[in-house]
């Protein structure tokens, strides 16, 4: 319980000491923010309530480690679930974490910025290149035979890229007697992304 006035002055009416120690104990472990009467800039702390919590680690598991390496946000994400990522990874925007280690590391405002927009342009470029890649295996895949008015392309394909049930979009003629699932119950039909 953090001591306000109100708690100082009802814990002094009842007679009763005030665990100062505790308190400070407790507040340098917390984060706060000291008002400020002058209207100066307030530290920013991580906020706790951005980042979702995944299924798996609602379960609370005791785990043993040894004491003599470290346990990382990784070993942690390992222990709930083999595939689960950890935090830093999860986020929407992980390029705010790399940021923020870089101003812990040192580094001043403007050199964050230059580490960011190169890994932005790396990004970028790392996207450009798979696209590319992606368009020349569909050109190389493709035949085109011309026509008097149209030209027909034939893709190679495989019978097993229909999947187990037959619904891939990825196979030949899975628009024909299967029915679109936009309309059924709990179906995103949101972006869950932001490509940039």
């Amino acid at each position: 319980m953090c001591l306000t006035t109100a708690n100082i002055v009802h814990l002094l009416l009842q007679g009763k000491e005030l665990a100062r120690p505790y308190q400070a104990a407790v507040l340098s472990m917390v984060p706060t923010t000291p008002f400020d009467p002058k209207g100066l800039r307030q530290p920013r702390h991580e906020s706790i309530n951005d980042l979702p919590v995944h299924p798996a680690t609602q379960i609370q598991i005791f785990h043993p480690t040894s004491e003599s390496r470290q346990f990382t946000r990784v070993d942690a994400g390992k222990v709930f679930h083999p595939s689960l990522m950890p935090a830093d990874e999860r986020i929407p925007h992980p390029e705010m974490i790399e940021a923020i280690k870089d101003r812990m590391n040192g580094m001043n405002v403007r050199e964050v910025k230059e580490a960011q927009q190169a890994r932005i342009d790396a990004m970028a470029q790392k996207r450009r290149d798979a696209e590319a890649k992606k368009a020349e295996q569909l050109a190389r895949s493709t035949t085109v035979v011309e026509g008097k008015r149209w030209d027909f392309k034939f893709v190679d394909c495989k019978v097993d890229a229909t999947g187990k049930e037959g619904r891939s979009p990825s196979g030949v003629g899975w628009r024909y007697g299967f029915p679109h699932e936009d309309r059924k119950k709990g179906q995103i039909k949101i972006q869950t992304k932001v490509e940039y």
